[in-house]
């Protein structure tokens, strides 16, 4: 977790920003990859504020709190995003599962049937042969020759190959 502290009407404390590290780096659970958090700890006249960005996962959390003391101000701070970012993990559980899980696969309709194929890297000519002695009519491969996926198929008795090109 990256953090960035900005104190403003007030002398920037190492103790503060420690404190508010360690409380702001639990929140890092709630998310899958990188998060940044924004840290603005403010003084204005008798009020001690602390206002909080916290970015990861492609959201965005603000939250601003103010106490006469500046540690009840980062505990404050620090439940109220707690709420937030649980609500925003349970939120993306039922949109999308968690990374490392498979996504549903795709039901077919009654129309065409959804076969999963294995690709190999081969050469055109070692495609060729095993297309030659194999009885299916499509055969996927990764052409070595040309770097991409193509495709083999029968067209009566005729074996052709195709090659996408990108346009």
């Amino acid at each position: 977790m990256e953090f960035h502290f900005t104190f403003k009407g007030m002398d920037s404390s190492p103790a503060i920003a420690e404190y508010a590290e360690k409380k702001f780096s639990k929140l890092e659970k709630y998310f899958y990859g990188p998060v940044h958090a924004q840290v603005l700890f403010k003084r204005e006249k008798f009020r001690e504020i602390c206002e909080v960005i916290l970015t990861g996962d492609g959201e965005r959390i603000v939250v601003k709190e103010e106490t006469d003391d500046i540690y009840s101000s980062i505990d404050f701070a620090y439940e109220s995003l707690e709420k937030q970012a649980k609500k925003l993990k349970e939120k993306r559980k039922e949109i999308r599962p968690p990374r490392g899980e498979t996504e549903a696969r795709p039901v077919a309709s009654p129309g065409y049937t959804v076969q999963e194929v294995e690709i190999s890297p081969l050469s055109t000519e070692e495609a060729f042969e095993i297309f030659r002695k194999s009885k299916d009519m499509v055969f996927l491969f990764y052409n070595t020759d040309y770097d991409k996926v193509c495709c083999l198929y029968r067209a009566g008795d005729k074996e052709i190959m195709l090659v996408p090109v990108l346009s």
